[in-house]
């Protein structure tokens, strides 16, 4: 009679990948929310933003507000999604150097939001003070993200010893 062979385990559970994939996508959401607004304030100019008359209903502008507040959420999603990521892979996964790992990556977008932070207060001009600060409040995101997941990692890598 012949025997089954055991399952071979994975090296990725779903539940990871579709974690992974959500984060994905919200950023790609935050992403094109982005460029859509950065396209759609270019056409309207900067006069178009301000006006002396009285408000009379919804206006072009007021639709590119709403695409970037799903913009911002989508962003907002993506880095707990990030964080939940990260988590549920320390969950599945032992590896012993992925307290390393996963501190080393921490580190360094902390210090990426730093050098962004530094970049965003020499800078002289709007556009640059405001694209580094965005890039600083993503970086510190991520690294408080990853921060449970870190723990996490140390916390099992310190049981097995």
């Amino acid at each position: 009679m012949p025997t089954p062979e055991p399952t071979r385990r994975r090296s990725v559970d779903r539940r990871v990948v579709v974690l992974a994939i959500a984060t994905l996508v919200a950023f790609a959401v935050a992403a094109a929310a982005r460029v859509t607004v950065d396209q759609a304030v270019a056409e309207y100019g900067a006069s178009s933003r301000y006006s002396t008359g009285a408000a009379s209903g919804w206006t072009p502008f007021d639709t590119v507000n709403v695409v970037a507040g799903i913009g911002a959420s989508a962003a907002g999603a993506g880095v707990l999604l990030f964080g939940a990521t990260l988590v549920t892979a320390v969950r599945r996964h032992h590896h012993p150097r992925l307290p390393v790992l996963l501190g080393g990556t921490t580190v360094l977008l902390a210090l990426g939001a730093v050098v962004a932070a530094v970049v965003a207060t020499s800078a002289t001009d709007f556009a640059t003070v405001s694209e580094a600060t965005i890039v600083r409040t993503a970086l510190a995101g991520l690294a408080a993200a990853s921060l449970p997941s870190v723990a996490l990692a140390a916390l099992r890598a310190r049981a097995r010893r």
